[in-house]
């Protein structure tokens, strides 16, 4: 009798228990992390600052080589007109320029690729993206999230791609 007691409590045991460990399915989502940096920080403030000094940058560029033109042009008319002095003076003048405008192009060129690499490598951005991605991903019921550029991501679904669901959230602000 006992023996056909305890088979009875294994047996509901096991009844009760199974249950609860088929219940634990692990929801995989995919993310196009690529596309969300590149639509993102696009859009952000510190981007629209990087292409500010690219405008500057690009228009102080034009102004020195437009400048330099003119003076290598007055240089070229002192020399016609025979006064090899103002054409010395004049590339003095032109030398100097140039010198500037070569220092100019490599340390502003220099800021601007920094600048453009900080934003890459932006912990309050990446750290911005990170929290949206794992918002979507809990609120969508989705435990593991894989990049889609992973080499060993053979296969996917376009169902469990959650990069539009990503970008939506970070462009309205949340």
């Amino acid at each position: 009798m006992k023996r056909t007691i305890s088979t009875i409590f294994v047996i509901l045991a096991v009844l009760f228990t199974s249950p609860l460990g088929a219940e634990q399915i692990t929801k995989v989502a995919v993310l196009d992390y690529t596309r969300i940096l590149s639509s993102f920080y696009a859009d952000s403030a510190e981007a629209r600052h990087i292409e500010e000094l690219k405008t500057v940058f690009a228009e102080e560029v034009r102004r020195l080589q437009e400048e330099i033109q003119d003076l290598e042009e007055r240089k070229l008319d002192a020399e016609n007109r025979g006064n090899p002095r103002d054409a010395l003076e004049l590339d003095s003048v032109i030398q100097d320029k140039k010198r500037y405008y070569q220092e100019y192009v490599r340390v502003r060129g220099n800021q601007i690729q920094q600048a453009a690499a900080d934003l890459g490598s932006s912990n309050a951005l990446a750290g911005e993206i990170l929290r949206e991605i794992q918002y979507v991903a809990e609120s969508n019921g989705f435990s593991l999230v894989l990049k889609r550029s992973d080499p060993n991501l053979l296969w996917w679904s376009y169902e469990v791609d959650i990069t539009e669901l990503v970008l939506q959230r970070l462009m309205s602000g949340n």
